[in-house]
């Protein structure tokens, strides 16, 4: 069984205007709280274990997901939560093994077609990354992370971050990790950024990229985010 890691210990900086009240994770989405999309879709996989890393007002969203959530939960603290990402993700290491894992990010609805594709897809070595080929509008396009492919070898990633140029397909914010991943965030500093880890692993060809173009995904960084994600979601029900 597959265990999953999600990161939900940011401050949400750009979306705060909108919903102070809450932290990022537990903001509202089409009726319920953002990282209860991804819990779902994890537990539709048979994802039944997820460590939750938290950090600024952990203790709300402790309390929040406590109850009604469809996983059994373990809750980690990261106190450096102002930090790159990957201070989160090594927060995680000491209670996970060396097999295979999930990782994704709570600010990230994704759908449970998403997860199935990405495990489909996913290498036994390396890093496999949710890649969308899918055209979108140009404005999340500027914002989100581009992934550049190999044309000889389609399924292995050359770079990724914003800046990427030329690319092939955006970061859909899931991955499926090995030791691998591991290997490579202990050769960076701590505090450095999720693209940094993966950006050294596509370097060494061990990042690899899994289709899940025509799966629902939206990264909510923002209050214009928040309000095409739910367009979106009203579109499909």
């Amino acid at each position: 069984m597959i265990r999953a890691v999600v990161l939900a210990a940011g401050v949400g900086s750009r979306i705060r205007p909108l919903h102070s009240r809450v932290p990022k994770p537990l903001t509202p989405l089409n009726g319920k709280a953002l990282i209860s999309y991804t819990l779902e879709a994890l537990a539709a996989n048979q994802v039944e274990d997820v460590v939750v890393v938290t950090g600024y007002r952990e203790e709300t969203i402790h309390a929040a997901l406590r109850e009604g959530e469809p996983v059994a939960m373990t809750f980690l603290s990261n106190p450096d939560f102002e930090l790159g990402a990957a201070a989160s993700l090594s927060v995680a290491r000491p209670v996970l093994d060396d097999e295979p894992f999930l990782l994704l990010m709570a600010d990230h609805a994704v759908a449970p077609g998403l997860v199935a594709k990405l495990l489909d897809g996913a290498r036994l070595s390396g890093a496999t990354v949710a890649a969308d080929y899918a055209p979108h509008h140009t404005d999340y396009e500027d914002e989100a992370t581009k992934l550049a492919i190999a044309p000889d070898e389609p399924g292995r990633v050359l770079s990724i971050g914003k800046d990427v140029r030329p690319w092939q397909a955006l970061d859909a914010g899931a991955f499926y990790c090995t030791r691998d991943t591991w290997t490579a965030l202990a050769e960076l500093p701590h505090g450095a950024e999720l693209s940094d880890v993966f950006g050294r692993m596509a370097a060494q060809g061990l990042l690899y990229a899994a289709d899940v173009s025509g799966e629902f995904w939206y990264d909510v960084d923002t209050p214009g985010d928040l309000a095409a994600a739910n367009v979106l979601i009203d579109s499909q029900d």
